[in-house]
């Protein structure tokens, strides 16, 4: 009964991907037909009303379910508040999702397994993407980690009932999974501020890893690696898609009418207007890589720009710009975007990343074009170039 329901809307997404140019290889679209994403969803996810998420169940709307369930563009939460959510079942933070369709086949195009190569997924969630992985290179190939213990449960029961035996293993992701290394693709199904260093180790020479970057509250930029020597992992940035954190990187939720009630009295308003016109997504993320830990925000009237530890803020506004606090953003903000422009407005995907692993832990170095022209980074003194 469920596939009578459900098989229409999977066609019909399938449909739209293949004119949106998402499932061109085919083993993509092979994998994506024999994996049914309702099979991976679990019967309750939530729906957001204002700040807050609330449960809905399957069973109370069977349809609407699949609809949410089969968007091609939108991530259907599948856990709030890492499962501690209130009696009601709603939540303030979601915590673990299935990616929309889009992002998914994204990240796996970007991958690119082959046939036989090993493969290691951090955050298995709903088991999803471990099943298509699965279809590709082979279950006795794909090693899964995951930190929450009921979602790993989950995932689970839902494999072995699809028939599908990776191995699956319940532990922090940052750590990889040593047992099985070395691994010819790493994929990482959460964002991460800098490559954990355990992944640089256990991947193979040549070996490539997809991984979300999370710059800011606001996490873009999916970074497409290739391992060169012991060392070093050298890409280019191949999307703009946007994951949960994993739990080791997690920062402080960015909540701006708080920090405006906090502190917006003591805001410096001058006319002088912030040239803000012409950033778009491309913009953001050379934003967010000129100013670590710095999250724009854009707001019916502007912008609102703020610091990781919420100390300093700039808001531009129709009026001019309204600042707070030591920080001299206006400044970095301005020197980023002219850095930016002095290039022709480079599109995110004209820039690479460099992650070298010292001393047991990596860096990381974004550049545009090439790794002569790295981006400037300001923190609030000097620019390093």
């Amino acid at each position: 009964m469920a596939d009578d329901l459900y098989g229409p809307l999977l066609e019909q997404l399938t449909e739209l991907l293949k004119e949106r140019g998402l499932l061109t290889d085919s083993w993509l679209s092979e994998a994506f037909a024999k994996v049914p994403r309702h099979h991976y969803v679990p019967d309750r996810i939530w729906i957001r009303n204002g700040e807050w998420w609330y449960p809905t169940q399957r069973q109370a709307d069977p349809r609407a379910w699949g609809e949410l369930v089969y968007h091609p563009t939108e991530a259907v939460v599948t856990q709030v508040d890492d499962g501690q959510e209130a009696a009601d079942g709603s939540g303030l933070v979601p915590t673990s999702s299935i990616s929309s369709s889009g992002a998914v086949l994204n990240m796996l195009r970007s991958l690119d397994p082959q046939p036989g190569q090993r493969v290691l997924e951090i955050g298995t969630g709903t088991g999803y993407n471990a099943a298509l992985l699965c279809e590709r290179v082979g279950d006795q190939n794909v090693v899964s980690v995951e930190i929450d213990p009921a979602l790993a449960a989950g995932a689970r029961e839902r494999l072995i009932a699809a028939g599908y035996t990776p191995t699956l293993v319940t532990g922090d992701g940052e750590l990889g999974y040593s047992d099985r290394a070395p691994y010819d693709r790493i994929i990482a199904t959460a964002s991460v501020r800098h490559v954990p260093p355990a992944w640089l180790r256990q991947i193979a020479d040549g070996g490539e890893l997809v991984v979300p970057w999370l710059p800011n509250d606001r996490a873009l930029g999916l970074m497409w690696l290739r391992k060169r020597g012991p060392h070093q992992a050298r890409g280019y940035i191949h999307g703009l898609e946007t994951f949960m954190a994993v739990r080791g990187q997690r920062s402080e939720r960015l909540d701006v009418p708080a920090v405006w009630r906090a502190t917006g009295d003591q805001g410096v308003t001058t006319s002088e207007h912030l040239d803000l016109a012409d950033v778009d997504g491309h913009a953001e993320f050379l934003l967010a890589a000129a100013l670590p830990g710095v999250t724009c925000v854009r707001q019916d009237d502007g912008w609102f720009i703020v610091t990781a530890d919420r100390n300093s803020w700039v808001r531009a506004h129709r009026e001019g710009t309204t600042s707070f606090g030591e920080r001299d953003l206006v400044r970095e903000i301005t020197a980023a975007l002219s850095w930016w422009r002095q290039r022709n407005r480079p599109r995110y995907h004209d820039f690479g990343v460099t992650i070298t692993l010292s001393d047991g832990q990596s860096t990381q170095v974004i550049w545009h074009d090439h790794e002569d022209d790295p981006v400037p980074v300001y923190t609030g003194g000097a620019s390093s170039p």
